[in-house]
């Protein structure tokens, strides 16, 4: 009688631990959740919210909001009982205050003009994302060949290589922290994902900023994109690298991509079982089975193709064209995530999710194939 009061006691102890994390952490439905509409809202009076973010809708805000308000092609009317704090931004509407309601922050309001603001805004971003994507690996090689002028530039390219020669392990070391940070950004994006979910409203914009563009072609484009990370050309790809890898009697390089393929798809493999998070079900282009949570695609797009471009860079010697290869694989990956979404069969957060366990996998893959390397 004793012995099972001591493990009453004993487990009671620990689910009062468990909740004393959970609560510490935001768990439960506590904690304020982001709002994301299309169409149009209403805030109900016992509502709070952190953010509400509306597009191509109008809203009616009863309740609390925290953290303020975005509207696009839409009107915003503020009940009496409707507390805001933070800012309020309409663009492409009206605002329509009553009295009564509590507001703080800055409001700025731009009336409706002749063309859709969100034409404006979805055109801004994604130049955004394009010149990002485009341009940034560029101004990078260009200040790169700018500092290589610099007398300061002789010194410190000895001093690297000095350094390389009397610690080899440091590239070893930092690879692997590059991967342990990886590691991290996974487990907190999980946490964020799974446990506490407040990603929502990061997955509804991007999820309808992607499908914004939506048309016959651009289908057909994102399927032949999403293919190169599974099916008859993905499998073709692995095939020819390997070998080429034969051919050149790369037998490490052999042994580290063989491991880095295999063992991924056996890590994703684990981590969707383990999340068990369903996939979206709303503009399903395309079939797809199992688990959503990470993005096998993704993952793939970071740890193959990413393995592979590293393969080939260390094989060039002119540095321009490293940072065309970077560039070009970069890119690479950014659409297939995008494509995944696009079809409707991962949710952002399963996408950031895939980048970051599959990273995580590549740096670890990357340092041990250099830790064979020195011993050999």
């Amino acid at each position: 009688m004793k012995l099972q009061n001591v493990k009453l006691n004993y487990g009671f102890i620990c689910w009062v631990l468990l909740q004393s994390v959970v609560l510490a952490y935001g768990g439960g439905n506590y904690a304020p959740s982001d709002i994301f509409s299309h169409t149009d809202i209403q805030i109900e009076a016992d509502q709070v919210i952190n953010r509400l973010m509306v597009a191509e809708g109008n809203a009616v805000v009863l309740g609390n909001i925290k953290e303020g308000i975005v509207i696009v092609d839409g009107n915003l009317l503020i009940a009496p009982t409707a507390q805001i704090d933070g800012s309020i931004i309409v663009l492409g509407g009206y605002i329509e205050q009553q009295q009564g309601s509590q507001t703080s922050g800055h409001l700025f309001n731009l009336k409706p003009q002749r063309f859709p603001m969100m034409n404006l805004v979805i055109g801004s971003l994604s130049l955004l994302a394009m010149l990002s994507l485009i341009i940034l690996p560029f101004i990078i090689w260009l200040m790169f060949n700018i500092f290589k002028r610099f007398p300061c530039y002789v010194r410190l390219k000895n001093g690297f290589y000095r350094m390389q020669h009397r610690w080899p392990l440091l590239y070893i070391i930092l690879t692997l922290g590059l991967s342990c940070s990886m590691l991290v950004l996974f487990s907190e994006l999980a946490w964020k994902t799974i446990f506490r979910h407040t990603m929502g409203m990061f997955d509804n914009i991007l999820i309808w900023l992607v499908r914004y563009f939506a048309n016959p072609t651009l289908d057909s484009i994102m399927i032949f994109i999403s293919n190169l990370g599974y099916g008859s050309i993905y499998g073709f790809i692995v095939v020819a690298a390997f070998t080429i890898l034969v051919m050149y009697r790369r037998w490490l390089e052999f042994a580290g991509l063989a491991i880095c393929l295999s063992g991924g798809a056996i890590l994703n493999y684990i981590l969707k079982n383990l999340f068990e998070r369903a996939r979206p079900d709303a503009f399903r282009i395309v079939a797809a089975s199992g688990y959503s949570f990470p993005s096998g695609h993704a993952m793939v797009s970071i740890y193959f193709y990413g393995m592979l471009a590293f393969l080939i860079a260390r094989n060039i010697k002119s540095w321009q064209w490293r940072y065309v290869l970077t560039a070009i694989t970069i890119l690479f990956i950014v659409v297939m995530g995008i494509s995944r979404i696009y079809l409707g069969v991962h949710y952002p957060s399963d996408v950031v999710a895939g980048y970051t366990a599959g990273g995580m996998w590549l740096m670890f893959n990357i340092s041990l194939l250099m830790w064979w390397e020195r011993n050999r």
